[in-house]
């Protein structure tokens, strides 16, 4: 596939010899009609004045007074020619020598084989004089004016030519000079790349800057979830160390049966904290092109595989309709999936989830008829890392998480009392599409 650079050196170079060729064509075609209009009109007052030199004196012939007569038409075969037929008479001008005009078909004829292998212009014109009608026909070599004319067009291509590779060499230049700043910023790619630098920051033309943004935020992007990957794989390795070791040294003891079930506390802890920080790892975060088309379809879906194993809860969603969510699907799935499970195993009978739109946000809330939480337990709720909270059944479990991910789209959680259900109350906030209006279902 040809670069850009090769593109355009292309394209603007067909598109000027193009314009060239047609130039050279247009001038070409214009200066042969205005020379042959010339030529026209200096043949036109050629016959005129051959009128006004025939001497009519009946019933003695006509003859042309030779003195009136141009002296060209006098020299013999010198390009300039007339001829005038008369019903018994023909007269002809002395540069024909023994030589005739063909017969004219019509008013004006070029390229006419004259004497010498001459090409002539031929102007032919029927005249009534004395109550005699006759013909004079005037004419021109045209010869040297078509070399001259094709001459001139050979010199105005080659200049066209010369002018059209100067222009090549001029928008090489300009193409090379427009492109330094792609240029610029392919260096820093792979100084990126190579860890020199953070971020592209080389100057770059209004046009490009979204394109710089885009990149710059990409690499953040990125950074960012090798962050969190890193951060997960600590907090997976550190919280696993306690309960492996509990493990093992139950293994040394040989006392497996008699700890059977402490044993399978443990192994239930390591597989929640694996399926925890794995959730956090697996984030993508608000990359771009990432979207939740469908969320009342997939929320209906969640709600009817959790009414399976709580049929006691009664769930009911509040959706905007039409909402075309700008977040990626998995996140926002591992969100409201993490919300609703947690609010099904604190409900007594009823939850409560709604979503909408509003000035460019998106608000959740999830609310039960549950006990509640105390206020002062909320932070440790939230609180990256804390084991205590993530590692028991409740509002704790998978809050951490939620909160891991609203803060990667720049969103906020708050928790708090539930006004309407009396239980707990978890409300996010977060950027998204726009919305309709409100759809109520059970």
């Amino acid at each position: 596939m040809l670069s850009l650079k090769q593109r355009l050196s292309f394209g603007l170079a067909a598109s000027l010899a193009f314009f060239f060729v047609m130039q050279t064509l247009m001038i070409g075609n214009e200066v042969e009609a205005l020379t042959e209009s010339n030529l026209v009109s200096r043949l036109q007052h050629d016959q005129e004045q051959l009128l006004s030199a025939l001497q009519w004196n009946p019933p003695a012939a006509a003859v042309v007074d030779e003195q009136l007569v141009p002296s060209i038409y006098r020299r013999a075969f010198s390009g300039h020619y007339f001829q005038i037929d008369l019903a018994d008479q023909s007269l002809r001008s002395r540069s024909l020598w023994d030589e005739q005009l063909p017969a004219s078909t019509q008013t004006l004829m070029r390229d006419v084989p004259g004497p010498k292998g001459q090409l002539l212009l031929v102007l032919s014109q029927q005249v009534e004089l004395h109550g005699q009608q006759l013909e004079i026909r005037v004419a021109e070599d045209i010869s040297p004016i078509e070399a001259s004319t094709r001459a001139f067009q050979r010199h105005l291509l080659l200049f066209a030519a010369a002018t059209v590779l100067a222009l090549m060499v001029l928008q090489g230049w300009l193409i090379n000079h427009g492109l330094k700043p792609l240029q610029r910023i392919s260096r820093q790619l792979k100084q990126l790349d190579g860890g020199e630098l953070e971020q592209i920051t080389a100057p770059v033309p209004e046009e490009i800057i979204p394109l710089v943004d885009e990149i710059n935020h990409l690499v953040q992007l990125m950074r960012k979830r090798l962050q969190r990957s890193r951060h997960a794989l600590g907090d997976l390795a550190h919280s696993l160390k306690t309960p492996l070791a509990v493990v093992l040294q139950m293994a040394q003891r040989q006392q497996l049966e008699t700890q059977k079930d402490e044993l399978i506390a443990q192994l239930q802890l390591i597989n929640q904290r694996i399926d925890n920080e794995l959730a956090r790892a697996r984030a993508a975060g608000p990359m771009p092109g990432g979207q939740w088309k469908h969320p009342e379809q997939d929320l209906h879906e969640m709600c009817r595989m959790l009414k399976h194993a709580f049929p006691h809860i009664s769930i009911t969603l509040q959706l905007d309709e039409g909402l075309n969510i700008g977040a990626d699907r998995e996140d926002m799935l591992e969100i409201m999936g993490n919300l609703l499970e947690n609010g099904c195993k604190w409900a007594r009978s009823s939850l409560l989830c709604s979503m909408h739109s509003e000035q460019n946000m998106l608000l959740i809330s999830v609310e039960d008829d549950g006990p509640g939480q105390q206020e002062a337990v909320h932070a440790d709720l939230l609180h990256r890392g804390s084991r205590a909270d993530e590692s028991k059944d409740g509002h704790g479990l998978g809050l951490a998480i939620v909160n891991d991910l609203v803060s990667a789209y720049n969103g906020r959680i708050e928790l708090s009392r539930s006004t309407a259900l009396h239980g707990f109350k978890v409300s996010i906030s977060m950027p998204c599409m726009r919305s309709a209006s409100v759809k109520v279902r059970d």
